[in-house]
């Protein structure tokens, strides 16, 4: 008799385990609900309104929100907010919403017609659930008939502030400073006296040098053969070059004007001087104009600058630039 006592408590508690096991599996299947809600239903023209969408289903079910346009039965929607998803604390069920913004611009009453949201199961099974219409009553402001209409107010100019001047302050301070560095630099570059380089002096004297190449030119009989230009120019680079190493001055890479210049330091006498400019002369003719001088020039020229070349050359006796 005993034994059967002790079968009773057995079985209930087996009874109540059951029991929890069917209230947790009946709670996990919590059919998916849809809700649409206003924070409010009246409204005037413009004011913004927010509808907010909440869906609580469980888990395992995929819910996808409906794309709506901007203008709804003549609600404009202003804002959207991101689905917000809050999970449960054992993970079963989920929380989604969704916020819009919405107004209107002209008075009356609106209906939010239901909205349509798709739920997907595991299985691959689709079912649509929808939220409940909501009206919404947009007031105009009211009006006092009685007294004259108003004219229109002028634009209203907003408060002067001396912060909006700023980028334009610190652009001109750049635009000045940079103004300033360029104007700088091309001043001290136009200033800015470039000294030519001078080539080193032979080993031999320079005087010596030049005669030899004189002599030399006179042997290839250039200007007799024709050779006009090439005469002009080696006799030319003949004087340049004896007058860079007598003189230290800069012949070579100089005009004819600019090295007559540069020898005024020079203690030359004014038939040195003459002579020397004769066949610089000469011999920038024939090179830049395509002249063609006479016998007696091409002749001349050589004499004139074997002439210079021994009046300034510098003996062991001669102490001054012209002896």
């Amino acid at each position: 008799m005993k034994r059967y006592w002790l079968i009773f408590p057995a079985a209930f508690f087996t009874c109540c385990v059951l029991l929890a096991q069917h209230a947790v599996s009946f709670s996990a299947a919590e059919p998916t609900r849809v809700i649409a809600s206003l924070d409010t239903n009246t409204i005037r023209i413009g004011e913004q309104i927010k509808l907010q969408f909440t869906v609580n289903t469980s888990s395992d079910k995929r819910i996808s929100f409906p794309v709506l346009p901007d203008t709804m039965n003549g609600l404009e929607i202003v804002s959207r907010s991101a689905i917000d998803t809050i999970r449960s604390e054992d993970g079963q069920q989920l929380t989604l919403k969704q916020q819009l913004s919405i107004t209107a611009f002209d008075s009356g009453y609106y209906v939010v017609q239901p909205i349509i949201f798709l739920v997907s199961s595991k299985t691959g099974s689709v079912d649509s659930l929808s939220t409940e219409a909501q009206l919404i009553s947009v007031k105009t402001i009211p009006v006092d008939t009685t007294k004259a209409i108003k004219t229109i107010k002028p634009i209203m100019e907003p408060p002067f502030d001396w912060r909006e001047l700023l980028p334009w302050f610190y652009f001109i301070i750049v635009l000045t400073v940079i103004g300033g560095a360029v104007y700088y630099y091309l001043r001290k570059r136009k200033n800015r006296v470039v000294e030519p380089e001078v080539r080193k002096a032979p080993d031999r004297p320079a005087h010596e040098i030049a005669l030899e190449a004189l002599a030399q030119l006179e042997g290839e009989k250039l200007w007799q053969q024709g050779a006009f230009k090439v005469y002009h120019i080696r006799l030319s680079d003949i004087l340049r070059t004896y007058l860079e190493h007598r003189f230290l001055v800069a012949a070579l890479e100089s005009t004819t004007d600019e090295t007559l210049q540069g020898l005024r330091r020079h203690s030359l006498d004014a038939l040195s001087l003459s002579k020397l400019e004769s066949v610089l002369r000469l011999a920038d003719m024939v090179k830049f104009a395509k002249a063609i001088p006479i016998v007696t020039e091409n002749e001349q020229s050589l004499s004139d600058a074997r002439a210079f070349i021994r009046g300034t050359a510098l003996t062991d006796k001669g102490k001054e630039d012209g002896k």
